[in-house]
């Protein structure tokens, strides 16, 4: 049974999905207003496989469903949504949505919990997708960025950046310019005479370690709002790495992406003592004994997932002492497609 088109459900499901990302330089920059305090800011990242995929369908009350965390939640309104964790951001996005019959949205992520991989924004994309369509309301890809980051400001209580949504959105490899009014996203070329880099040079790998963002970020963003001079020049530091990874992709100089990794990550560990651990560090050290030329933490470090780049021929020995070391590496391929419609 559909609806028609002011506002209901018009079919009896609709399934999108959103890639997560690997985040190559310039992260912070994506925080308002962070990214206008640098004469240049810009953020380089790459849409990866691990996706998020959400359901949404015509229900008799609202309902939330996530097998892989063991939740059905039922409910008259979506309110109490809000104060569960992992349906929370089910439940703003229907508050925003406002249908005006109940639904019910069932949703699954493939990125392990709190991967620094962007995996709460691809499924904030996912199910924002779905509804929209369900919906009819025609948000633009843009538009969900916004709808989404705002939801999770609301989650958080805390400023949250826009590259996790662009990515999910956009796909493929790009770098996004924080220009005003709005951003800009620019395509650069990844795959490498054919070959998937994240097959031939980078290595994911899992820590183990949960990250959360909004204490490394909050230690970050109190510096340089407080104008420290280093922290102003570390964000600075930042930018030009962003930059540099920028040029680099577009030359097709892997030296030249190695070396911005390792910039970038040195600039970042520089800020705050937050963004590392004794698990990335020990990782590092033996991935980069292995023949690694760069590893940096993705997101906003302090857990989650590092990742790290070496010459084809040194990967499967830095894949190797990655798993000696109690690392889990992640399979994933460069993804090209953002958001998208699924089979329902």
């Amino acid at each position: 049974m559909g609806y028609d088109h002011r506002g209901y459900v018009l079919s009896d499901s609709v399934t999108y999905s959103a890639p997560t990302r690997i985040d190559l330089a310039g992260g912070t920059l994506d925080i308002w207003p962070v990214g206008l305090l640098v004469p240049r800011a810009a953020t380089v990242n790459a849409a990866i496989s691990l996706r998020a995929r959400a359901t949404v369908a015509p229900s008799p009350r609202y309902r939330v469903v996530n097998s892989q965390r063991g939740i059905d939640l039922s409910c008259s309104s979506p309110d109490p949504f809000f104060r569960r964790p992992f349906a929370a951001l089910a439940g703003r996005l229907l508050e925003f949505f406002r249908p005006h019959r109940p639904v019910e949205i069932r949703f699954e992520t493939t990125a392990p919990p709190g991967s620094g991989l962007g995996g709460s924004s691809s499924l904030g994309m996912a199910i924002a997708g779905a509804l929209n369509e369900a919906l009819g309301a025609g948000w633009t890809i843009p538009q969900l960025v916004r709808i989404v980051m705002d939801a999770e400001v609301r989650i958080l209580r805390t400023a949250t950046g826009s590259q996790d949504q662009f990515a999910a959105g956009l796909g493929g490899t790009r770098v996004h310019h924080w220009v005003s009014p709005e951003p800009r996203s620019e395509s650069l070329p990844w795959m490498d005479d054919g070959a998937d880099p994240l097959d031939d040079r980078f290595v994911l790998v899992y820590t183990g370690e949960a990250h959360s963002s909004a204490d490394p970020n909050g230690s970050v963003l109190e510096r340089i709002f407080a104008g420290e001079p280093t922290a102003v020049r570390g964000i600075e530091v930042i930018a030009e790495a962003a930059y540099g990874m920028r040029d680099a992709l577009l030359q097709r100089d892997w030296d030249g992406v190695s070396e911005m990794l390792d910039v970038e990550w040195g600039a970042r560990r520089a800020l705050s003592e937050m963004v590392t651990t004794a698990t990335i560090e020990h990782l590092s050290d033996v991935m980069r004994q292995a023949g690694a030329r760069a590893v940096k933490a993705c997101g906003a470090g302090g857990g989650g997932t590092i990742i790290a780049i070496a010459p084809p021929g040194k990967r499967p020995a830095v894949v190797a002492a990655a798993r000696a070391a109690g690392g889990e590496v992640l399979e994933a391929a460069s993804d090209p497609v953002g958001l998208r419609r699924e089979p329902s």
